[in-house]
């Protein structure tokens, strides 16, 4: 499973259309691979997200994390990939790479960097809509995993963390994706969309203080935009 690359120059401007600098990538040849699977928010999902941040009034927030495929899940020994080198590395041409991590152009990159920044997002409290998997929601009240551990205590048996819910509801939950909600009356303040290593995000300042800044604790960010 040899995979060839090529090198991907890409110009970024500000917006004023400015040219503010220059970006150059060593991009696998991903369609020579078997896998394709990429996670990203769906168009309806993305578009009901703006129309909710039109509707009370969210200043748009876009946010580009570096180097983002390198942070996904590492590959095992049921991944076998071994890839060209570019001329620029300066060994001789029959000399080839194994990857031990996803990098820009492989079709599963894009899932093996979800499985991190889902559970990342999931632990500041952001919960999954049921009809788009790449589209968060920060509901209010709701606290981030690090803030609820260890503040209780248990003398008897370690109680589970979810409910168990009646094989009635668990139907009608994988039935009914689309018209059922988590908000259970809870109050929206802030979603995120996922589209591959860019996030896009509004919400009140409660949702900015609490995601924005633990994003820029946890991850390199290459850009922001607002």
């Amino acid at each position: 499973n040899c995979i060839s690359g090529r090198w991907v120059l890409t110009i970024k401007r500000d917006k004023d259309g400015n040219s503010v600098k220059c970006k150059a990538r060593w991009v696998l040849r991903g369609f020579q691979d078997s896998q394709k699977y990429s996670p990203a928010t769906s168009r309806p999902g993305f578009r009901l997200a703006v129309l909710a941040a039109a509707c009370k009034q969210w200043d748009l927030y876009h946010m580009d994390l570096k180097t983002a495929f390198l942070q996904g899940e590492a590959y095992d020994e049921s991944r076998e990939i071994v890839c060209e080198l570019p001329r620029e590395a300066g060994h001789p041409w029959f000399i080839a790479a194994r990857k031990k991590k996803p990098s820009y152009g492989l079709n599963d990159a894009p899932r093996r960097w979800w499985d991190i920044v889902d559970g990342v997002l999931r632990s500041y409290g952001l919960e999954p809509t049921r009809a788009d998997r790449c589209t968060y929601v920060l509901y209010e009240g709701i606290r981030s995993r690090a803030s609820t551990t260890g503040s209780y205590r248990s003398n008897g048996p370690e109680k589970p963390d979810t409910a168990v819910v009646s094989v009635e509801r668990a139907i009608d939950y994988l039935l009914d994706p689309v018209a059922g909600t988590n908000a259970k009356g809870r109050k929206a303040i802030g979603f995120v969309c996922l589209h591959v290593d860019d996030l896009f995000m509004a919400g009140d300042s409660a949702f900015y203080k609490k995601v924005c800044r633990s994003l820029k604790k946890d991850f390199s960010v290459g850009s922001e935009d607002k």
